[in-house]
């Protein structure tokens, strides 16, 4: 959702109650909705916040709920909270290679907080906010060498020194296949999407400078891959001797990179950041035994449709809604909060099953927050909503505020109106979920090339040309604008909010062009 949407003088004074999640240690005071996640606006992504690591630890109680609800079967079950350590030893190196894939940059980077092991420390609990916490015991049993050091790759290429001094006897290196990696295997607080990762650095914070004490030193680099991975050197063993060494134990913490095509997709074979959910229609809407949702992403939409029996709809209509989000009962909305509307494109198909809703927003918004999306009427029962149990595994990873993603649900409605009468009305107002519901466009589909498989088509171009999410340029409110002008064929479409017109730009042709062909300014500088 981008920031800032209209001033109505006749807005409602909106408030929702939010609802208290253990999994996420939600705060019914300071989160509220956004794009259908439960956020504290207030609180920075990627802020390291490790003075409230007793916020990382349940209660004996907790965990026991945790398991019976979430089962054991961690990074298998989207619904399964378990964490999965002790894998050294376990995973031959090819299949760790096969895993992470070649060392290059352009994977998502994560930060950890590892902690020192006590023996009456209670559990973590799981699927915390950055950096994740997991301890020395857990870190040390789940990161595996692979590949070899230095001096042993030397000794066994038979290194001349003076041979290797003269250029003219130097040759190019095979990708360096052989140098050495520091691999972590398992599912990391309990975050299925978790999996693979390749430890890059260890930083320590040994608190207040010793001139100044209320300056602190930041952070320092204990470890890296490079330097001390590079020799062989276990970045684990560099811990405890700097623990052994401390009066205090310092603060640690790492960052590990995913492999590189995870800033691009879900999987390896299905690259693109878009889901469609299946299995709402206007036959059973009011049928208690209502299938089960399924959950396709990326690529494979382009197959899926094209075997789907039962034809290629044709989409006739499309319409911009726009929202606020309710608060929380008894919250009073600011000023920023009168401003911020989240805007979606609900698209009419000729058979009039289902219509479908089509919105961008933060990557792994409602996968990443136990598949809590709006548009479902089951989003707060417990245990689990029928999204969350429907979502694969790899999809479940924290969500990404600087990301987008595409997301589209199927709504067993066949028109806007019998959708925003029988579904939206009923949830608005202070204890709902919308508030101030503007239907400010609407049109025919103009163009010639409409059907389903080809919307796949044309989304999938437009997430993988830009995979970024910024509140003022590129937003639910700039997709909703783009989709609605590109397949009504009319070039004055616009955002919604008034700021957000002021510096949009249009980008229609995303939609059109092969988007895995383009590159973005940091792939091409890596290259």
């Amino acid at each position: 959702m981008p920031l800032w949407g209209r001033n109505r003088d006749d807005s409602k004074k909106a408030s929702l109650e939010s609802d208290s999640d253990d999994d996420n240690d939600v705060d019914k005071k300071e989160f509220v909705l956004i794009d259908g996640m439960l956020t504290n606006p207030d609180a920075d992504e990627d802020e390291d916040d490790t003075d409230e690591s007793a916020s990382y630890y349940s209660s004996e109680d907790e965990n026991e709920q945790e398991e019976e609800q979430y089962g054991d079967a961690p990074g298998k079950d989207p619904r399964c909270t378990l964490s999965y350590y002790e894998t050294k030893g376990k995973i031959d190196e090819g299949t760790l290679l096969d895993s992470i894939g070649p060392n290059e940059d352009g994977g998502l980077v994560y930060s950890i907080h590892i902690l020192n092991q006590e023996e009456d420390m209670q559990p973590i609990k799981p699927r915390r906010k950055a950096p994740f916490p997991i301890t020395l015991k857990d870190f040390e049993s789940s990161v595996t060498r692979v590949g070899k050091p230095s001096f042993k790759r030397l000794v066994e290429e038979g290194f001349d020194e003076l041979w290797d001094r003269d250029s003219r006897m130097q040759t190019e290196t095979s990708d360096n296949i052989d140098e050495a990696r520091w691999i972590f295997s398992g599912v990391l607080n309990g975050w299925p999407g978790l999996r693979t990762l390749e430890v890059l650095k260890v930083e320590y914070h040994d608190g207040k400078s010793i001139f100044n004490k209320n300056r602190k030193t930041g952070w320092k680099t204990l470890w890296s891959v490079g330097k001390e991975g590079e020799v062989g050197t276990e970045p684990s063993n560099m811990i405890k001797e700097l623990w052994s060494n401390s009066k205090s134990s310092p603060k640690i913490r790492a960052s590990l990179r995913a492999p590189n095509w995870t800033s691009k997709g879900w999987s390896k074979e299905s690259p693109g950041f878009i889901y469609w959910v299946e299995g709402q229609c206007v036959q059973n809407y009011d049928d208690t035994a209502t299938p089960p949702l399924t959950v396709t992403y990326g690529t494979n939409l382009l197959p899926h449709f094209q075997k789907k029996t039962g034809g290629d709809p044709l989409c006739k209509r499309i319409h911009m809604i726009s929202f606020r989000y309710a608060l929380g009962e008894g919250k009073k909305e600011k000023a920023k909060d009168f401003l911020t509307y989240h805007s979606f494109v609900l698209m009419e198909w000729d058979h009039e099953q289902f219509c479908t809703i089509a919105e961008i927003a933060w990557l792994n918004g409602v996968s990443g927050n136990n598949g809590k999306a709006a548009y479902y009427h089951d989003r707060d029962v417990k245990p689990f909503s029928q999204l969350y149990a429907a979502l694969p595994p790899e999809m479940v990873s924290p969500w990404k505020s600087s990301m987008s993603e595409i997301r589209l649900h199927d709504v067993p409605f066949k028109n806007v109106d019998t959708f925003i009468t029988n579904f939206m009305r009923p949830y608005e107002g202070p204890s709902g979920r919308f508030v101030d519901i503007q239907h400010s466009f609407y049109n025919e589909v103009r163009l010639t090339y409409n059907s389903r498989s080809n919307m796949c088509t044309y989304l999938l171009n437009y997430i993988r040309r830009d995979r970024t999410y910024n509140e003022m340029k590129r937003n639910c409110q700039t997709f909703a604008a783009d989709l609605c002008g590109f397949l009504a064929g009319k070039k004055d479409v616009e955002p919604f909010a008034l700021v957000n017109k002021v510096k949009y730009v249009n980008h229609n042709h995303y939609f059109l062009y092969e988007g895995s062909k383009y590159k973005s300014k940091k792939e091409k500088k890596r290259k």
